[in-house]
């Protein structure tokens, strides 16, 4: 798969870029905020959707708004198109503010996305998300640095954990049933 491309800018249009890579041209749907000129030379990231009848990419300028997409594509309803929607109608931290704060309109306000769907994306996310501050930053209490540090040790990735060590419920107080609580949703 391809994560990342790095090249020239051939042609933009109508949320597509095709990107020349080495004299092979890459088509390229990027958001509507994504901000580039043609000949500009550019690093891009990359998520290749792959289906029975396409290849497809979608264009990112950060890791962070990868990984944001990523996410969003997969809550059941909401594919690379109405990802892509969602990531064009503002940036990530404010779409992050939208599924912590349960902002249902900020959701039904972009073309295609309803109702059902805008609860959907929240209702799935706001879990995997309720760490970050908006900026991308995981805040974690000081106390959960152990069991951070504990489950990282067992070979878990600290991106993983910490979404998981950030929603431990607060009755859970010894060390050992902090991390019990982990494992099972690591699993």
């Amino acid at each position: 798969m391809i994560s990342y491309l790095s090249g020239k800018i051939k042609l933009i249009q109508n949320g597509i870029i095709i990107l020349d890579v080495a004299g092979v041209g890459f088509r390229i749907s990027i958001g509507q905020n994504y901000i580039a000129k043609e000949n500009e030379e550019i690093e891009i990231f990359i998520h290749e959707h792959i289906k029975e009848d396409a290849d497809d990419f979608y264009g990112f300028k950060t890791w962070e708004e990868l990984e944001l997409f990523e996410k969003l594509i997969s809550v059941n309803g909401v594919g690379p198109k109405a990802g892509m929607a969602i990531m064009s109608a503002s940036r990530s931290d404010k779409i992050i503010q939208a599924i912590i704060s349960d902002d249902l309109g900020f959701f039904t306000s972009i073309s295609g996305i309803g109702k059902k769907v805008a609860a959907k994306i929240i209702l799935d996310l706001k879990p995997k998300l309720s760490g970050l501050d908006g900026s991308g930053v995981i805040s974690l209490q000081n106390e959960d640095d152990d069991i951070l540090e504990a489950l990282i040790s067992l070979g878990y990735k600290k991106s993983d954990v910490v979404l998981i060590v950030r929603s431990i419920p607060k009755d859970y107080t010894s060390g050992q049933e902090k991390i019990k609580w982990c494992l099972k949703r690591l699993k």
